[in-house]
């Protein structure tokens, strides 16, 4: 079934995606990070072609298994996953994309694999919450760990909200909003997933209950929503202070400003459905 094959695909993008946050080495993250983002467009044609089949489908996952004590283990069960979901596809050209898209992400971790100097420990479960180069003190680092926690789920929960919005949209304003919401939440999430990926923290945010996005009332989700930004700024703002850290308070408040366009953007939204009718 293909609502069965969306759930996958939505376990395989968190997969490949949380595998990704969790490898020290920058290069190697960009490049598994690119096939992530890849995945999720593929989540994308997924929902689009159900939607226009009528097929009912949700973001129900299970438990993801991407924990590895290194680099070549995280590469195979990459791999084995990336292998496995080959069955599920039928003959069509959106699958042979699919297809041939991961035949290729195959074929690069198995490059990766050949060659020692790519391997090495993970750490981003040891639940260490230090960060090399930044001398945090208790209260800091609980400050940080909460926020890190709430945030990503929130970012994580954001991408999906708007993601399933824009299935059942076919106004190309309302489309361009939610697009660069998602877009800004896919920044947010990797920004504060390598930040827990690097404290030892990193976990895949609990599943989202259907209510949450499979809504009526766009303009009170719109309106929730831009409550929702405004208590993240407050946050950011607080974080900033209590972290009191050049580094890390600079990046905050670069957050805060960002949801100062994100609540923008939601507002233009609003106007928009308001004046529709």
């Amino acid at each position: 079934m293909k609502s069965n094959l969306f759930q996958i695909k939505h376990q395989l993008w968190l997969k490949i995606l949380f595998g990704a946050f969790s490898v020290k080495d920058e290069a190697i993250f960009d490049t598994i990070y690119d096939f992530a983002m890849i995945e999720y467009r593929h989540l994308v044609w997924l929902g689009d072609e159900l939607v226009s089949e009528n097929v009912s489908f949700d973001y129900d996952k299970e438990t993801i298994d991407f924990q590895a004590k290194n680099n070549f283990e995280l590469f195979t069960i990459m791999i084995k996953a990336l292998e496995e979901i080959q069955a599920h596809y039928t003959d069509s050209t959106m699958f042979s994309r699919f297809s041939s898209d991961e035949q290729y992400f195959i074929e690069k971790l198995t490059f990766l694999l050949e060659d020692e100097n790519n391997d090495a420990p993970i750490t981003a479960f040891d639940k260490s919450r230090k960060m090399e180069g930044f001398a945090l003190d208790q209260a800091q680092t609980d400050a940080l760990t909460l926020f890190l926690f709430e945030e990503s789920y929130k970012e994580y929960e954001l991408i999906l909200v708007y993601t399933y919005s824009n299935f059942y949209n076919d106004s190309k304003v309302l489309g361009s909003i939610f697009s660069d919401l998602i877009y800004e939440s896919h920044f947010h999430l990797k920004s504060f997933a390598r930040m827990m990926s690097k404290m030892g923290l990193l976990s895949v945010p609990r599943t989202i209950m259907k209510r949450i996005y499979q809504f009526d009332d766009l303009e009170q989700f719109l309106v929730d929503g831009i409550k929702e930004e405004e208590a993240a700024k407050e946050e950011c703002l607080k974080l900033a202070a209590d972290v009191n850290h050049r580094e890390l308070s600079a990046f905050f408040t670069f957050i805060n400003y960002q949801e100062n366009y994100h609540i923008a953007l939601m507002e233009k939204a609003l106007a928009y459905l308001e004046a529709k009718k």
